[in-house]
């Protein structure tokens, strides 16, 4: 039921650089003595599903939507969920997933040793709680709160799940919602086409020197952004780009700094959006009008 994406090139290309650490334990050793023993480490667990990808939390604080600590939604009844997990598969023992109504007493077994189930039928919230047993004999609990709504329908639903829409707002102007573009949002890949005509976007005044700043309309978060801004009588031939995060960690509004058009006139302005949870990308397209 899973559909394979793949990356859409945007109107830019963007490139990620990922850094990489190692360290190596009982270096310090004296001569002739071992060294300490590494701690041993607990897996780590992820849950996937139509809410992304999430790292697994302790059961009596399980795993929630950063950084408003909001319960991940599932969409629809029954969603289909996956257990990732940096335990090499001959190394699992067993794997027994539940899911416990918030308030409540009862348990719902949701899989005894496969890493891909349904998700509760009953709407409501829940903490669904995976332990893992590993062949050194170790055990550990991962948990994620969780909210499934009252929509019910086939597995296919799941691709209709409305990506996010970019918001700009400034002083002269509350906000504006971007036309979309090329993107990706967690099971589905969208080819927009042609960029619209200039005439046909809705404007966002911007005085001189004033940055505009970006949210979701849906309140939800974003770990990257990457912009551009163009004259429409030059498209394709950016003369400000500019791009930024918090070093991954999520957040709900930016200020698009760096990108003020240096005359008076209308502008395009191209941003891209990057979803927290591994939820994916989109481009959208917005018409600057500056004093």
């Amino acid at each position: 039921m899973m559909r394979a994406t793949h990356q859409l090139l945007g109107w830019i290309p963007l490139i990620l650089v990922i850094a990489m650490t190692s360290s190596v334990a009982g270096a310090d050793a004296p001569p002739g003595e071992a060294g300490p023993a590494p701690a041993a480490s607990s897996p780590t667990m992820w849950l996937k599903g139509p809410f992304g990808k999430v790292i697994g939390g302790p059961p009596d604080r399980p795993a929630t939507a950063l950084p408003d600590r909001r319960p991940l939604d599932t969409w629809m009844r029954s969603a289909y969920l996956q257990l990732l997990s940096d335990v090499e598969g001959e190394d699992v023992r067993s794997l027994h997933v539940v899911a416990r109504p918030v308030g409540g007493t009862d348990v719902i077994e949701l899989s005894d040793g496969v890493v891909g189930f349904a998700g509760p039928d009953v709407p409501g919230r829940y903490v669904i709680t995976a332990t893992l047993e590993t062949a050194e004999a170790s055990t550990s609990e991962h948990a994620w709160l969780v909210e499934v709504p009252d929509r019910g329908g086939e597995p296919e639903l799941l691709w209709e799940m409305p990506a996010p829409t970019a918001l700009l707002s400034t002083a002269g102007t509350s906000e504006v919602a971007g036309i979309p573009g090329h993107g990706c949002y967690v099971y589905l890949c969208v080819e927009a086409g042609y960029r619209p005509s200039v005439d046909s976007l809705e404007s966002v005044r911007l005085a001189p020197g004033e940055h505009p700043r970006l949210r979701l309309d849906d309140g939800t978060a974003m770990v990257h952004w990457v912009a551009r801004l163009e004259s429409p009588a030059v498209t394709g031939t950016p003369i400000r780009q500019r791009e930024g995060g918090s070093a991954g960690a999520p957040f709900t509004e930016v200020e698009l700094t760096g990108l003020v058009p240096p005359t008076p006139g209308v502008w395009l302005l191209e941003v891209r959006a990057d979803y927290d949870r591994e939820r994916g990308w989109q481009w959208f397209v917005f018409r600057l009008d500056v004093e």
